[in-house]
């Protein structure tokens, strides 16, 4: 009998694709976020910050030793917005829970904040998102 192994251990713990897509209502940021199968007992964490078009901390979502491949989250952003405008994501992915967390993936981007229809196919805003 063959056997399937689903984890590959030989895959680095990264980032395998992260996706943004702004709702309609320019307030909110659909979160898609990829990572690797992995069978050890790394579980990291995601942090992710967007930053206003000038520089400052608009909002961030951290999710704490995560054990799921597929993260879907939505996110906030604060007022005011500025439809148009240039955002800033950083993605982080470390290891640990402790204020020593290892880090393991970083990744940025720009997301220019109008609306983007996934179902029409338009694409969205990340890494690794082109289908």
């Amino acid at each position: 009998m063959t056997q399937i192994n689903l984890f590959e251990q030989d895959t680095p713990l990264q980032f395998e694709r992260i996706l943004i897509y702004p709702y309609p209502d320019l307030r909110r940021l659909w979160v898609r976020i990829w990572l690797p199968a992995r069978l050890e007992d790394d579980a990291p964490n995601v942090e992710l910050i967007v930053y206003n078009p000038d520089g400052t901390e608009n909002n961030s979502l951290f999710l704490l030793a995560q054990t799921d491949t597929r993260l879907n989250n939505t996110l906030h952003l604060k007022d005011p917005v500025t439809p148009g405008e240039t955002y800033r994501v950083e993605a982080t992915l470390s290891l640990g829970l402790s204020k020593d967390a290892q880090l393991v993936d970083q990744q940025a981007f720009d997301l220019t904040l109008t609306f983007r229809d996934p179902e029409a196919g338009e694409q969205g805003y990340g890494i690794n998102c082109s289908e």
